[in-house]
């Protein structure tokens, strides 16, 4: 059970680390992909500057904790999205924004599946 939860580990971070490079390499797709129009001028830096390093950061911690089995390297990645999470609510809850679910489902279930890791260690 231990070598398919690493290698599942393993397939999350290289798959969030993926899109962290798509960021910066392909703007314009990652964006659709996420439902939201690409920017332009200072607003395209901010998006690919803060959509590229939280991808990033999330799936390089995590990749980095499956290599070194060191459970402290999740925390980050585990706050991140989780905090996007609640984010996405109150977006929803106070600015009218749209409930994107399944992007919702999406960073709980790898943030509870990082915990459960954090837990087993």
């Amino acid at each position: 059970m231990d070598r398919i939860l690493n290698i599942a580990t393993y397939a999350i971070g290289f798959m969030i680390f993926f899109n962290g490079i798509l960021w910066l390499i392909d703007p314009v797709n990652s964006a659709n992909q996420l439902g939201m129009p690409i920017l332009t001028g200072a607003g395209l830096s901010t998006q690919i500057g803060d959509f590229s390093s939280f991808f990033l950061v999330v799936g390089g911690f995590t990749l980095v904790g499956a290599y070194t089995k060191q459970k402290h390297w999740f925390y980050a990645p585990i706050a991140l999205l989780s905090l996007a999470a609640v984010s996405r609510i109150t977006a929803y809850l106070i600015h009218n924004a749209d409930l994107s679910t399944d992007k919702i489902f999406a960073e709980l279930l790898i943030s509870a599946f990082l915990s459960i890791i954090v837990w087993r260690s």
